[in-house]
C-alpha cells in the first residue's frame, strides 16, 4: 500500500511540474518577445561550500549540500523554463580561480561574479537556524538597495506558502548589512532561508529530493512572476 502512494504522489507530483513549467514557458517566452532589451540573467548562488559547511542539522547534515542540491534544482527549472541562469558555484567548493589571494573573501569573489553577470538577479539559497527547534518554514531577505528585492523576495514567499507550507507565518525582512551579498548588491537580490535544520521534522523534509524539487519549483515560479509583471 505504501509503495502504490509513493508511485501514485511522484505521478501527482511529475504530472504537476510538467504542467507548471509548460506554464512557465509560456510565460517566460511571453515576456522575452515584449521586452528583450530587459532580458534578466538568474544568478544562483548556492552558501557555503567546501570547508565552509554553514549550518549545522539535528542530525550532523551539513548546510552547503542541501543548499547545492536546490541550487542545481533551480538551475535546471530555469534552463527548461527558458530562463538564462548561472551557478556561483556547482560543487562542493568556496569561491576561488586559480591563482587567487586565498586571503581574499570568498563573499567577494561571489559578488564579483554576481556583478559580472549582465542584467542580473540573485536568489541565494541558504537553510535557517534557531535554538527554539519548534521555528520552521520559509524566510527571505532581501536587499535593501533595490525596490525589486521585496517584490521577488515576497512573490517567492507567497507561493512557497501558497504550495508548500500553507500554516507558515513567518515575514520576509529588509537585510542589514549582516548579510554582506544582499547590503552591497547592486543588483535586484534576495537569500531565501528555505527551512530550519534545528527543526527535526523540517530538517528531514530538507533533505528529500522530491521536496528539494518542489522548493526549487516554488521559488522558480515566484521569480517568474515577477519577471512577467513587473518587467
Amino acid at each position: 500500500m505504501k509503495k502504490l502512494l509513493v508511485i501514485i504522489f511522484t505521478f501527482v507530483f511529475t504530472f504537476v511540474s510538467c504542467v507548471g513549467i509548460n506554464y512557465l514557458m509560456q510565460e517566460t517566452v511571453e515576456t522575452n518577445s515584449n521586452a528583450n532589451h530587459n532580458r534578466v540573467n538568474l544568478v544562483i548562488d548556492a552558501g557555503h561550500g567546501g570547508i565552509d559547511a554553514g549550518t549545522i542539522g539535528v542530525d550532523s547534515t551539513k548546510e552547503k549540500g542541501i543548499n547545492l542540491d536546490i541550487a542545481l534544482k533551480l538551475y535546471d527549472f530555469a534552463m527548461v523554463s527558458g530562463i538564462p541562469a548561472f551557478l556561483v558555484r556547482d560543487g562542493d567548493y568556496l569561491v576561488y580561480s586559480e591563482n587567487d589571494d586565498k586571503s581574499r573573501s570568498d563573499l567577494y569573489n561571489r559578488m564579483d561574479y554576481i556583478n559580472s553577470i549582465n542584467n542580473s538577479t540573485l536568489i541565494s539559497i541558504h537553510q535557517n537556524h534557531f535554538e527554539d527547534e519548534r521555528e520552521w518554514g520559509m524566510q527571505v531577505w532581501y536587499s535593501p538597495n533595490d525596490d525589486k528585492s521585496k517584490i521577488i523576495a515576497d512573490n517567492i514567499l507567497n507561493i512557497t506558502k501558497a504550495n508548500l507550507q500553507k500554516d507558515n507565518t513567518r515575514l520576509n525582512k529588509r537585510s542589514d548589512s549582516s548579510y554582506y551579498l544582499l547590503y552591497k548588491a547592486k543588483v535586484p537580490s534576495v537569500m531565501v532561508e528555505c527551512g530550519f535544520m534545528s527543526n527535526s521534522t523540517e530538517n528531514k523534509k530538507l533533505q528529500d529530493d522530491q521536496y528539494q524539487k518542489q522548493l526549487a519549483y516554488s521559488i522558480l515560479l515566484g521569480f517568474s512572476e515577477y519577471l512577467t509583471k513587473e518587467l
